[in-house]
């Protein structure tokens, strides 16, 4: 009877240890499948957030610029001559983004002269800032809004000190909302 009792024991023993073997085998194959799916997911989750990034970045269009020169009244008329002109106005609309968060946005204008320096003075609010690749810039205004999602006006202006005038040439101005890159033109 014991001997009959052994022999079944011995029996479940070899079937538990098939069965252990085989759980065992395809728990491996669960732990690498899990592995190949998180890693599809990480992938995923980053290209979606790099494509809502992008998208969410706003647009400058319509960028009208326009040149001052100041009175000796402290008045401003428009000019038409680099040597008279003492400041600059940028006027541009932000599209519309229905991705983007509203909210606070930090617009900078960045003014590029004809060769090649950006222009700025520290003293009158210019400073420098990061692009969204990293990159420090130096920009000769900047101003905070609230964007709402909706197409909205905005201006910035730079004015040169009294004693320096804007070289005669090319400029390129240049917009950044957030440290990205909004749009650009020449005058």
């Amino acid at each position: 009877k014991l001997k009959v009792q052994l022999a079944d024991l011995q029996e479940l023993r070899d079937e538990y240890l098939t069965r252990i073997d085989s759980l065992l085998t395809e728990n491996q194959k669960l732990q690498a499948e899990k592995q190949q799916l998180t890693g599809t997911v990480e992938s995923l989750s980053k290209n979606l957030e790099t494509t809502v990034s992008t998208a969410s970045a706003l647009k400058a269009e319509y960028l009208k610029v326009t040149a001052y020169k100041r009175k000796s009244n402290g008045t401003y008329t428009v000019a038409s001559l680099a040597k008279r002109t003492h400041k600059l106005d940028v006027c541009f609309d932000i599209l519309e983004n229905k991705i983007a968060r509203p909210g606070d946005k930090t617009v900078y204008l960045k003014i590029t002269e004809p060769g090649g320096k950006p222009i700025g003075n520290k003293g009158t609010g210019s400073g420098t800032f990061k692009t969204s690749s990293g990159e420090e810039m130096m920009y000769a205004a900047s101003n905070t809004i609230n964007y709402t999602g909706e197409r909205q006006n905005v201006c910035l202006n730079f004015e040169e000190q009294q004693d320096k005038m804007f070289p005669t040439g090319t400029y390129l101005i240049e917009i950044f909302i957030d440290g990205n890159p909004a749009g650009n033109t020449s005058y």
